[in-house]
């Protein structure tokens, strides 16, 4: 008799865009997880009704959280600055939002139900232009924290999972990037703990960088 998967028959939304959101809706797959991918959080809100069609109610939401932006402060417009804040502090809110009603009906009928961030390890660390990105990510990270304490009571998972640099071409960049199957092993390590627990925050680097 084979031996249930870690995520046997959760309901699982990964949000994001492909280099992370394909590996990690692999690895929950791969777990027993039934799963959707919504390919941009600024799709999420509309989608959301769709996929409560496909799968039922959700106990799962992964949000692997925007791109990179950087340069110099001082070389671009403000208007570049203030778009990237905008989008990317409304993906953070949108992500948060779109399933955080299912969450809580899983939670209160006793499922393990989790909110998952991946954000950027650019907000504990100071990256030298990449301030804005940096902020946006800080940012990111504080919404998981406060999200954690105000639904505390409610048995709902938030963790934030900050990840340094990933690439598909890891072997061949000397070992200073991460991999999307690295995040996506991290994501199913958090998600599968037992529900009186939760990993609360992960720094996810590189052992060369970190």
């Amino acid at each position: 008799m084979t031996a249930p998967g870690p995520v046997e028959d959760r309901r699982a939304v990964v949000i994001g865009l492909p280099l992370l959101a394909d590996a990690i809706a692999a690895e929950l797959t791969a777990g027993g997880a039934r799963v959707e991918t919504i390919p941009s959080t600024h799709d999420v809100l509309a989608a959301a009704d769709g996929v409560r069609e496909r799968l039922g109610s959700v106990d799962l939401v992964v949000a692997a959280l925007g791109g990179v932006g950087g340069g110099p402060f001082g070389l671009s417009p403000a208007e570049r600055w203030a778009e990237m804040v905008e989008q990317s502090a409304g993906d953070a809110v949108r992500a948060a939002r779109a399933f955080l009603d299912d969450l809580l009906t899983a939670a209160a009928n006793a499922h393990r139900a989790d909110l998952v961030l991946v954000g950027s390890a650019a907000a504990s660390e100071l990256v030298p232009a990449f301030a804005v990105h940096a902020a946006t990510a800080a940012g990111a990270a504080q919404l998981a924290r406060t999200l954690r304490l105000e639904l505390g009571g409610t048995l709902v998972r938030v963790r934030h999972i900050a990840v340094g640099w990933v690439s598909p071409r890891a072997a061949a960049d000397g070992g200073d990037a991460l991999t999307p199957e690295d995040v996506a092993q991290t994501v199913m390590f958090t998600v599968s703990m037992p529900a009186t627990t939760n990993v609360a925050e992960v720094s996810l680097l590189t052992t060369a960088n970190g």
